[in-house]
């Protein structure tokens, strides 16, 4: 087919038969409208709108024809009085595509203009349910509606409207994102962070969402590493600092530190464990001295992510040293006391034995 005359459906009246009717009975009917005379609604939450995929269903339009009509409002000037022109309502991307390959007309059904919080709803429902819509639109939507329900400051009664609203699957991540304090969400909104990385960070609690935004940024964490793998460290080691999370994620295997390194069903003695503790200890003081001899405090200096993540772990280090000694010499002092307490001396092996129990 070669005409740019968009085919024809069964059922449509034109419109000169549409305004000679009362205009009480233009409701539910089918008409084929003059573009032009059309209005698209300029609080519309869809922005996104590619040329050539307008260019293509304009001429697919043509082509084949309309499938799926547009819903227009009768623009009314008093309860009787038509203004002459329509509301689009719902099918703005057909409109735009009629537009862009020179359609005179669409085939529109006519419905009465329902209550504001109707049409909203219906945006909104719209724009969530879009796959194709970026997520920024889709939050941009929901703030809006829900700043337009008047609860956007209460959060804890969101959940009343996910259905009315059209929230699917990617309602909690949306949610998340809403929620995020100001500063994450200003690195959202300045392309500093993808939506990825934010929904992720904002899993975490709010005190710790700013530091872990930064680090992010600062250190171009991937979204899918901080989704998997850091959040999850950050969830149950709350206390830890970014750059912890970020090695132990790295590292790996941190759900299970606790995992004996002995095979299973030997039960190492006191001395065995104790001789691979120090072993350890001695791995460290070497790396230490390599280290210090190498010069790589110096080399990396002025490079503030190493300097960052190399003094959080030499704090990290020295917390668990120091923690360790005043352990050691509480154990020593309350073993050395319980054998005063029953009459008797003490001597190194006892003191031993007595942390070994502990």
């Amino acid at each position: 087919m070669t005409t740019t005359e968009p085919v024809k459906f069964r059922g449509a009246l034109p419109m000169e038969a549409l305004a000679l009717k009362p205009l009480s009975e233009w409701y539910g009917s089918t008409v084929e409208v003059p573009v032009n005379l059309i209005k698209p609604d300029p609080d519309n939450l869809r922005q996104e709108f590619d040329a050539d995929d307008l260019t293509d269903l304009g001429r697919n339009i043509q082509a084949i024809g309309q499938l799926d009509e547009i819903t227009l409002f009768p623009i009314m000037l008093g309860d009787d009085l038509w203004g002459g022109f329509f509301d689009l309502h719902d099918g703005e991307r057909r409109w735009r595509a009629a537009r862009s390959v020179g359609l005179p007309t669409l085939r529109a059904k006519i419905v009465s203009r329902p209550s504001n919080e109707e049409v909203m709803f219906k945006k909104v429902s719209r724009v969530l349910q879009t796959r194709s819509l970026s997520p920024a639109t889709k939050v941009a939507g929901l703030e809006k509606a829900l700043q337009d329900l008047g609860v956007l400051e209460n959060p804890g009664s969101w959940g009343a409207y996910r259905e009315k609203l059209g929230g699917g699957q990617e309602w909690p991540q949306l949610v998340r994102v809403l929620l995020l304090s100001p500063g994450v969400r200003s690195l959202l909104d300045n392309g500093q962070i993808n939506f990825t990385i934010a929904q992720s960070i904002g899993r975490l609690p709010g005190e710790l969402q700013e530091s872990i935004a930064e680090f992010v940024v600062v250190n171009k964490i991937n979204g899918r590493f901080l989704a998997t793998q850091m959040v999850p460290y950050l969830l149950s080691h709350p206390d830890a600092s970014p750059a912890q999370a970020f090695e132990q994620s790295r590292v790996g295997d941190w759900k299970h530190p606790t995992k004996t390194p002995y095979t299973k069903g030997h039960t190492p003695s006191l001395d065995e464990r104790v001789e691979d503790f120090l072993s350890d200890c001695v791995k460290w003081e070497r790396s230490w001295e390599v280290l210090v001899r190498t010069g790589l405090v110096h080399n990396i200096a002025g490079n503030s992510t190493y300097e960052y993540r190399v003094k959080d772990a030499a704090r990290r280090i020295s917390e668990r040293s120091s923690a360790l000694a005043e352990r050691i010499a509480r154990g020593q002092s309350e073993a050395v006391t319980g054998q005063l307490n029953e009459g008797g001396g003490s001597s190194a092996m006892t003191v031993i034995d007595a942390l070994a129990d502990d």
